[in-house]
């Protein structure tokens, strides 16, 4: 009889201690999961914010690059138009003093008229050299207006 009332003894402490086990792991588990769903709506309300800030952010830099870009763009252009304004002028006076100087070199070898009659060789090289030199100087300053 003592061995059963020890048996019935240990029966009601295991029957307890499982059942209050039980109950707190149970109820540690649930308090557990509310917290984290609890957690969970402001923690994606942050990562949402977050986000946003990001895409503001993200869309700010990409409009100031955006400007930077337009004025360094053109500040640049401005100085290639300056550029070409001042190579279209300067060639403009190149053309008219290489002008001037075809005619004053055209009334040389007027006067000089009779050494070229002596040396007609002479006289034909004086002026393939004087065209050529004319007509490259006008075709590069015709490229330079053309292509700046």
């Amino acid at each position: 009889m003592v061995v059963f009332l020890f048996k019935l003894i240990f029966f009601a402490l295991s029957f307890v201690s499982s059942l209050v086990l039980g109950l707190i792991f149970s109820a540690t588990a649930r308090v557990l999961v509310l917290l984290i769903h609890g957690f969970r709506a402001p923690g994606l309300a942050i990562h949402g914010t977050l986000q946003q800030v990001t895409e503001v952010t993200r869309s700010c830099s990409e409009y100031f690059v955006g400007l930077v870009l337009e004025a360094i763009s053109a500040l640049v252009s401005a100085f290639f138009d300056y550029l070409k304004q001042s190579v279209t002028g300067s060639a403009g006076v190149t053309t008219s003093a290489i002008g001037d100087l075809m005619e004053k070199t055209k009334t040389s070898l007027e006067l000089l008229d009779g050494l070229l009659t002596d040396f007609p060789e002479v006289s034909e090289m004086i002026f393939t050299m004087v065209a050529d030199l004319w007509n490259n100087c006008r075709d590069a300053f015709g490229y330079v207006a053309e292509n700046a």
